[in-house]
């Protein structure tokens, strides 16, 4: 049987074969492991760490995200973007390349609700954080891959999953390919172009909170 690290390469292509990969049964938080990790210089961009549950899950503003073990797919990416690159901009390769690779293995077409989340069936079954460091920056990724025995607790909201069979470490490379394949085009228009296309506001005003006010903004 392969090894999760083997399955999560193959999946990534010959382009990314050399990067770096770790699969963890267990961790508190991908983007907290890499994090502290990055600090100690025990690692550098690019470097891909995947958990099959997390016992401290993160999500924006603080939130707690919902990492029961067996039913997510939990990973982070290390990149060194330019210096100046914004970390929207990376937020929306990262959405693309998980709605890309979701649509590569199951035929499933999530939508993208901005600027982080994506949803299938009116649920949504994914999260992006990512958090600038002085190493680089982080892109966390949690994807709902199994619905949980007895379901989601209350303060998942309304989380949902693909429920469908798929491999979650064939499913991190391919995220991390479409991803580093996206890091490579910053200056190109594809990855916003498939965003607006998946994004169901388009046209419509939405409330956001920033620096403890809440702005809004015509999407």
């Amino acid at each position: 049987m392969n090894q999760p690290e083997e399955i999560i390469r193959q999946a990534m292509g010959r382009r990314w074969a050399d990067i770096p990969v770790q699969a963890l049964p267990e961790t508190d938080s991908t983007n907290t492991r890499l994090k502290e990790w990055a600090r100690e210089g025990k690692i550098a961009a690019p470097y891909l760490l995947t958990a099959d549950c997390q016992t401290a899950g993160r999500g924006r503003l603080g939130r707690r995200f919902v990492s029961p073990p067996g039913t997510g797919l939990y990973m982070s990416i290390l990149v060194s973007p330019p210096e100046n690159t914004d970390s929207g901009k990376i937020t929306i390769l990262a959405a693309v390349a998980v709605c890309r690779a979701i649509h590569e293995l199951t035929g499933l077409q999530p939508k993208i609700k901005w600027v982080n989340d994506l949803f299938l069936r009116g649920n949504k079954v994914c999260g992006i954080l990512a958090e600038r460091i002085e190493q680089g920056v982080i892109v966390g990724i949690g994807v709902n891959l199994k619905t949980p025995p007895g379901g989601f607790p209350p303060e998942a909201g309304i989380a949902g999953a693909l429920d469908v069979e798929i491999n979650r470490f064939a499913l991190a490379g391919t995220i991390a390919r479409y991803f580093l394949d996206g890091m490579e085009k910053l200056d190109t228009d594809d990855a916003i172009t498939y965003y607006r296309a998946h994004m169901p506001l388009i046209g419509q005003t939405i409330r956001y909170p920033q620096n403890g006010q809440e702005k809004s903004a015509l999407v």
